[in-house]
């Protein structure tokens, strides 16, 4: 067993297991806390689901683009340095909020700090999932994938738990902790990550570079399902939070952490298992599996109440999470050009944050609009991955021409 877990592990680039472990720290720290700014706007401000979904809406906007810009900029700076610089600020931002929150500054003044943390956290993202590319041969991505996300989900799960006992005491030394961890994950990235330099475009940059997705039907075929897709997906963080926590009053905070831990724990023990047998399909009918598991998941939600009930949700909601998060990014790596990687995961990275900022504000309106009926609202709601399934599977056969 030792053996063959050490063969496993000298497979890879030893630069991947340490931008794993930098990723599973920075997740631990985001983790801790982004899970329940949500409720305490709800309890300390009185923000509808509505206005919540709208907040985080906008702020997701801010990420979209930092995450385009993040993508197009990492292909003419050092890697490395982007991803220290960015959780060193993130840092900084969750610092901020602490600070705003014990001295009662405000909704403002928590806002301001979130934004600083949405931007700089933003470009982590196509810089970190470019940099799995990089390190690995074109075989090798879709098992690099999913030891980032494995890694990054075992941060899911300790940091909620680490959060829903920490929220108990006050908010603000739960986002000091959050602070203090995001920093250490910096610190790893500084010490430890020494990459080659990467191959750099020759062509002078344009603003007209970013949209390259014009010129690539297939990237805007993925783009556009997978956008679809991560309008459920981001349901996890804010709507499904209010809604468990505040409108149903099924459970408490330090059980939505368990819920989150749940989630995190089952990717750990499961990603790269699942990722293995499913690599028998193609990349395509991989992203449709993963999109069906989602929109059974959340269906599940508006027609169970309680703990158990909701955990069960979780559980298919995980499958399939893990079924399309390596293939989605595996697809993006192959259809980018060399020395555009980080071009191509910006705009991947583009509609997946735009999903997660229209994700909560459809999902708030959704629910507030069938505020009587939460079968109907979930079931709208689900709607939106059934069509990125549908899609995947129509567009099948040209993925696995393109793609594999």
């Amino acid at each position: 067993m030792v053996k063959r877990s050490l063969e496993f592990i000298r497979q890879f680039d030893r630069n991947l297991w340490v931008l794993a472990f930098g990723w599973l720290v920075g997740a631990m720290g985001f983790s801790a806390s982004m899970p329940f700014i949500s409720i305490y706007f709800h309890s300390e401000f009185d923000f509808s689901m509505t206005e919540i979904g709208l907040f985080f809406g906008v702020m997701t906007i801010v990420r979209s683009l930092c995450q385009l810009i993040g993508g197009e900029v990492s292909d003419r700076l050092p890697r490395s340095w982007m991803l220290v610089y960015s959780q060193l600020f993130r840092a900084v931002s969750f610092g901020l909020i602490a600070i705003s929150i014990y001295f009662d500054w405000g909704f403002w003044a928590v806002a301001l700090s979130l934004l600083v943390s949405v931007v700089f956290g933003a470009v982590f993202h196509p810089v970190a999932n470019a940099l799995v590319s990089d390190l690995l041969p074109q075989e090798k991505r879709l098992e690099g994938y999913a030891i980032t996300r494995a890694a990054g989900n075992l941060g899911w799960a300790v940091g909620p738990a680490i959060g829903g006992f920490l929220v108990a005491a006050s908010y603000d030394i739960l986002f000091s902790i959050s602070a203090l961890i995001t920093f250490v994950s910096a610190v790893i990235f500084w010490a430890m990550l020494r990459i080659p330099k990467a191959i750099s475009p020759l062509d002078r940059f344009r603003i007209s570079d970013m949209i390259a997705i014009r010129k690539d039907p297939w990237l805007a075929r993925h783009s556009m399902l997978v956008f679809l897709l991560y309008l459920v997906v981001a349901q996890l963080i804010v709507p499904f939070s209010v809604y468990a926590v505040e409108i149903t009053s099924a459970i408490s905070k330090m059980q939505l952490g368990y819920l989150f831990t749940l989630n995190g724990l089952m990717v750990v023990a499961l990603q790269i298992p699942i990722t293995r047998l499913l690599a028998r399909f193609s990349l395509a009918a991989q992203m449709a599996q993963g999109a069906f598991l989602y929109a059974v998941g959340y269906s599940l939600i508006g027609w169970m109440v309680g703990f158990e009930y909701f955990a069960f949700a979780i559980v298919i909601v995980t499958l399939g999470e893990m079924a399309m998060s390596p293939p989605s990014l595996t697809m993006t790596s192959r259809l980018a050009p060399e020395g555009r990687m980080g071009r191509y995961m910006g705009i991947y990275s583009f509609f997946v944050a735009t999903g997660w900022s229209i994700g909560p504000l459809f999902g708030g309106i959704v629910l507030d609009l069938f505020e009587s009926s939460p079968a109907m609202a979930w079931a709208v709601i689900s709607g939106a991955a059934l069509l990125s399934c549908l899609g995947y599977l129509w567009w099948r056969k040209g993925f696995v021409e393109k793609v594999g």
